[in-house]
C-alpha cells in the first residue's frame, strides 16, 4: 500500500506543505537505484527526499539533514541547484509526483514499482532521466487530457448504487472484474474490497463497502506493522496491522516503513543512510536534553522571587546606587547581606515586581520542560533500539519470527483510543475526546488539517472532530455541535453556543494547560445539547 495512488496523493500534499517555498540545493546519487533530492525548506530545515527505483519493496523516503558522502557520489542536474521550489502535486490520473521549480522546469517522480524513474522536464519534454537518460532524452511525455481525476471518478461511482450497477452491467455482472476496473485500485485494494464484501456480492453490499473504503482512503489512518510472514507493512486503512504503530503524518509513516523494510531485507548499503539519519537524530536529541534543565530554571525562579521579597522588605532603605542595592537577607538570617541588581529607571517596588514577574514566567516554563525532556528520553530509547536493530541485534525478526507467526496477532491488550467514535453515515464520523490529555491527542495527533473541529464556547468540554465532512455539510455539523454541547459542562442548558472551524485553524497556545487551544476563523452555532445514541 506504500505505492498506491491514494498513499502518494496524500504524500504529495505533505511534500507541498514541507517543500514549497524552499530551495533545491542539489540532486545526487550515491547508491545504486537511489536518487536523492537535497532541499532547504522555507523554514530553513535541511531535508533529503530519496527515490528508490527498481525496488518493489520501497518507494519514497524523506529524512532531516543532508547526508551526502564525500566519495563515491555523483552530482546530477547541476543546473537546478539553488532553484526555488514553487509547488508539489500529483497527477490526477497516475502515480506521478511533480516538483515544480520557479524557473518553469520540473522534476517528475514516476512511482511504478520496478519501473520507477525520475525526469528533468521542460514542459512535457524530457531533458534528462535518472534511468535510461540517453534513450529518453528529448522525448515528450503524453499530454494529459482533461478527464476526471481518479478521486472524482470514484466519488461519482460511490455517489449512487445506480452508477455501480452500470459498471457491473458493463462487466456482465462479474464482481471481481468490476472491482478490477475501479480507477486507482491496485491488486491490494481490490483484494481488500473483495474481503470486505465477503460472500455478499449484492449491489447494496458492494456500494456500502466501496463507500467505507473510499472514506478511509480519503482520511488516511497511517500505520506500520508486519504481515503474517513477519515482513514490514504499511497501511492507510483503519484495519490494524500486526504490531501496529500509528504515525502523525504520511511521510513519517513512509520513513518508518522504509527503515523497517531495509532492515528486514538486510541490505547493508541501503541501511547506511538510515543508520546515519538515526545517529544524527540521536545526537540532536542528546544535545537538546543537555540544554533542558528544569531544576536550574526552578532555582533561578526561586532566586528572583527571593530578590522580590527582599526588595519589598527594604523599601525604607536609601538607594545610593542606581544599578544595585545591598540589603539584609531576612530570608536567611545567618547569611551575609545580599546585593541585588536593579534597573536604574525603576524604583525599588517596581524592581520587586519585575523580579516577581521573572519568577512567575520561569515557573510557567517548568511543566513544558519536564514534558519535553520525557518526550526526548522516550525518542532516544526508540532510536537506540532502532540502531541496535540495524546492527543486527534484532535477528529474531527474520525467518524464526516468520515461523512463529502462525496467524494474525490479536490487538494489544490494554490499548486505548483517546476518543469515542460516533458514525453518522458510511463516510462521516464524529470523534469525541474523553479528557484534557485525550483532547490534546485527538486534536493534534489524530485529526487531519481539513477535519471539522468543534467545542462548546465559554465552558470546559470535549474536543470533537468531524471526519469526512466539509464546511458545506451543515446538517452533519449541527448534529455534531449538539453532541459537543452535551459533552460539556453546559449540557443542561437550553441552548449552548458551539464553535467550529477547520482543524488547521486550531493551535496550541503558549503556556496554556493541556487541552486548551487557540482557535481562529471560528463560526458559532446555537444548539440544544443532545446525547448521541448508544
Amino acid at each position: 500500500m506504500f505505492r498506491n495512488y491514494f498513499t502518494l496523493f496524500h504524500a504529495a500534499g505533505e511534500l507541498h506543505e514541507t517543500l514549497a517555498g524552499g530551495t533545491l540545493t542539489g540532486v545526487h546519487s550515491q547508491e545504486k537505484n537511489q536518487l536523492v533530492l537535497s532541499v532547504l525548506s522555507a523554514a530553513g530545515e535541511p531535508l533529503e527526499l530519496t527515490l528508490f527505483t527498481r525496488n518493489p519493496k520501497t518507494a519514497l523516503f524523506m529524512r532531516s539533514g543532508h547526508h551526502r558522502k564525500k566519495k563515491q557520489t555523483a552530482s546530477l542536474w547541476r543546473a537546478l541547484e539553488e532553484e526555488r521550489v514553487s509547488s508539489v502535486a500529483i497527477s490526477p490520473i497516475d502515480r506521478e509526483i511533480t516538483i515544480m521549480l520557479q524557473s518553469g522546469r520540473s522534476i517528475m517522480l514516476q512511482l511504478f514499482a520496478t519501473n520507477s524513474n525520475a525526469f528533468l522536464l521542460e514542459g512535457r519534454t524530457i531533458i534528462d532521466a535518472f534511468k535510461n537518460g540517453t534513450a529518453l532524452a528529448y522525448s515528450c511525455l503524453p499530454e494529459q487530457n482533461s478527464v476526471p481525476s481518479i478521486t472524482e471518478q470514484l466519488e461519482t461511482l460511490a455517489s449512487s448504487e445506480r452508477n455501480i450497477e452500470e459498471l457491473l452491467q458493463l462487466h456482465e455482472g462479474d464482481t471481481e472484474k468490476t472491482i478490477g476496473a475501479l480507477p486507482g485500485f491496485d491488486r491490494k485494494l481490490q483484494r481488500e474490497l473483495l474481503a470486505r464484501i465477503k460472500d455478499d456480492h449484492s449491489l447494496p453490499s458492494l456500494h456500502r463497502s466501496l463507500c467505507q473504503l473510499l472514506h478511509e482512503l480519503k482520511n488516511p489512518h497511517v500505520q506500520t506493522g508486519r504481515n503474517t510472514e513477519g515482513e514490514p507493512e504499511f497501511s492507510i486503512l483503519c484495519t490494524p496491522l500486526i504490531e501496529t504503530q500509528h504515525h502523525g503524518s504520511l511521510l513519517e509513516g513512509l520513513s518508518a516503513y522504509s527503515i523497517a523494510m531495509l532492515r528486514h531485507t538486510s541490505r547493508g548499503k541501503q541501511e547506511e543512510p538510515i543508520h546515519a539519519a538515526a545517529t544524527e537524530r540521536l545526537k540532536k536529541i542528546s544535545s537538546e536534553l543537555q540544554s533542558i534543565n528544569p531544576e536550574a530554571v526552578a532555582a533561578e525562579a526561586q532566586k528572583n522571587e527571593n530578590f522580590g521579597h527582599l526588595l519589598i522588605a527594604s523599601l525604607y532603605l536609601e538607594r545610593t546606587n542606581p544599578n544595585s542595592i545591598t540589603v539584609p537577607d531576612i530570608l536567611r538570617p545567618d547569611a551575609p547581606p545580599c546585593t541585588i541588581p536593579l534597573q536604574s529607571e525603576l524604583n525599588l517596588q517596581q524592581n520587586a515586581e519585575h523580579y516577581f514577574r521573572k519568577a512567575s514566567k520561569a515557573r510557567g516554563k517548568i511543566p513544558g520542560l519536564l514534558k519535553r525532556r520525557k518526550e526526548l528520553e522516550g525518542q532516544a530509547v526508540e532510536i537506540e533500539a532502532e540502531l541496535a536493530g540495524i546492527a543486527g541485534k534484532e535477528s529474531s525478526s527474520g525467518p524464526q519470527r516468520a515461523e512463529s507467526s502462525v496467524g494474525p496477532a490479536p490487538p494489544k491488550k490494554g490499548e486505548r483510543l483517546p476518543f469515542k467514535s460516533i458514525p453518522f453515515s458510511d463516510t462521516i464520523t464524529l470523534l469525541i475526546g474523553k479528557n484534557a490529555a485525550d483532547n490534546d491527542s485527538l486534536t493534534f495527533k489524530h485529526a487531519r488539517p481539513n477535519d471539522i473541529w468543534l467545542h462548546a464556547r465559554g465552558t470546559s468540554g470535549s474536543h470533537c472532530i468531524l471526519k469526512g465532512a466539509g464546511p458545506d455539510h451543515i446538517d452533519a455539523i449541527k448534529k455534531a455541535a449538539s453532541i459537543a454541547a452535551w459533552h460539556s459542562k453546559a449540557k443542561h442548558s437550553g441552548l449552548v453556543p458551539v464553535i467550529y472551524t477547520l482543524k488547521k485553524y486550531v493551535r496550541r497556545g503558549r503556556n496554556l494547560p493541556q487541552g486548551q487551544v487557540v482557535v481562529e476563523r471560528e463560526k458559532v452555532l446555537m444548539v440544544k445539547p443532545e446525547k448521541e445514541l448508544p
